[in-house]
């Protein structure tokens, strides 16, 4: 996956602070997030998903989606404007152990949320802009 899902996810992944596990809450879920970060795949495991926000490093705050088929990814800043990518070049590895959000399942990190669903991924920030990844494409949410 992205670049920083792979350095995100050596962290232990038990932590979970400055994240929460919207409704309905499901215990399994809360190893997919970690301090300043969240990374997660679909339960398809064709979309996966990283925020960052306020972890230092340099790593900028932003939420990060790809899938696999078709190859796609987008990035998304604080502001709810984002960039889009197809074709395998924009593709990353996700990290080994990588958790999976359930559907219906949405996650929370600073500005940043990210709902699972049967049809694809909706990350939105507080102002309710935002993106919807799918195997129909990405598209503007909110």
């Amino acid at each position: 996956m992205h670049r920083t899902l792979v350095a995100a996810m050596g962290v232990a992944i038990g932590m979970v602070v400055g994240c929460c596990i919207g409704t309905p809450r499901a215990a399994a879920d809360n190893s997919v997030c970690g301090q300043g970060w969240c990374a997660f795949l679909s339960p398809s495991r064709n979309i996966g998903c990283e925020m960052d926000y306020q972890h230092g490093s340099g790593i900028p705050d932003h939420t990060y989606c790809q899938s696999t088929s078709p190859p796609q990814s987008v990035q998304m800043s604080t502001d709810g404007t984002f960039k889009s990518c197809t074709g395998d070049s924009c593709l990353g590895n996700s990290g080994q152990g990588t958790p999976t959000l359930a559907y219906g399942q949405t996650v929370w990190l600073g500005p940043f949320s990210c709902r699972s669903e049967a049809s694809g991924v909706t990350c939105k920030v507080t102002s309710g802009r935002g993106f919807t990844i799918s195997n129909s494409g990405i598209t503007p949410a909110g």
